[in-house]
């Protein structure tokens, strides 16, 4: 004789759709880890000065944040999904800093990187994740 339980609707038995593992990814790879390690080496190799102390505190805090965010969002919660959102919206002033201010090209990936995330985090799936 066998016996067969079910999950409770909205537990363990949920899948995380590919658009929020994608969005995972890119906040835990290169919005968290990859601008984590860059700004401590450049911080290190670089003599800072004036508005340069700016990007060396915000950077560091904000991909830490990246990383942590990263790694509750397969959990579903609003409140990640609202956070993930303030992250996207700093990652933005950011890259447009870098880009103005320091006249560093290299924001514009970082730019596109972002862009793409919130997009994964905006799709149809990846919603109903969120408000499951």
């Amino acid at each position: 004789m066998t016996t067969t339980t079910t999950a409770e609707p909205g537990t363990a038995g949920r899948r995380v759709p590919i658009a929020v593992r994608g969005a995972q990814l890119l906040l835990l790879v290169p919005l968290g880890a990859f601008q984590l390690v860059a700004t401590i080496v450049f911080s290190i190799i670089t003599p800072l000065s004036g508005k340069d102390y700016i990007a060396a505190v915000w950077a560091p805090v904000m991909a830490l944040a990246c990383i942590v965010t990263a790694l509750r969002l397969g959990r579903g919660s609003a409140r990640t999904v609202r956070t993930v959102l303030v992250l996207l919206g700093a990652q933005t002033a950011f890259g447009l800093l870098k880009l103005i201010a320091f006249g560093e090209s290299a924001a514009l990936v970082f730019l596109a990187v972002t862009a793409v995330c919130a997009g994964l985090v905006a799709l149809p799936a990846s919603r109903r994740h969120f408000r499951s």
